[in-house]
């Protein structure tokens, strides 16, 4: 199988970041498992990364945290709500979920312990 080597400058990288987060962070997704994908999270840190090293990196560095973006942190909390094996799940194994789910976002072991509570309650 072929691979996909995307080569994108920093417009390019804008706009995926841009679709991605829509994706990732609707309210009313048409498919409820991109959010919390590993891929998912996974080419959005690239692109995270890839925005932070940029000219205007300490500007996005900022919109990254997501102390900053509570909108965003509610959003997360509610889709691994919406998580059907959320429940399920050993507190270590929900740290590592959340990841996903709060990708491409920065925060602390601290931040993510309080979102998985969070999202523990109903």
């Amino acid at each position: 199988m072929k691979e996909l080597n995307l080569k994108l400058d920093y417009y390019g990288a804008l706009n995926l970041h841009k679709a991605l987060l829509e994706a990732k962070f609707h309210a009313e997704p048409d498919n409820e498992l991109v959010s919390g994908s590993p891929l998912v999270a996974d080419v959005y840190i690239q692109v995270r990364d890839f925005l932070m090293e940029s000219e205007k990196g300490e500007d996005w560095r900022s919109w990254f945290q997501l102390k900053n973006r509570p909108h965003y942190r509610k959003r997360a909390i509610m889709r691994m709500k919406a998580d059907d094996h959320w429940a399920k799940r050993t507190f270590e194994e929900k740290k590592q979920v959340a990841g996903n789910y709060l990708a491409p976002f920065l925060y602390g072991e601290e931040e993510l312990a309080a979102v998985v509570s969070e999202a523990e309650t109903a």
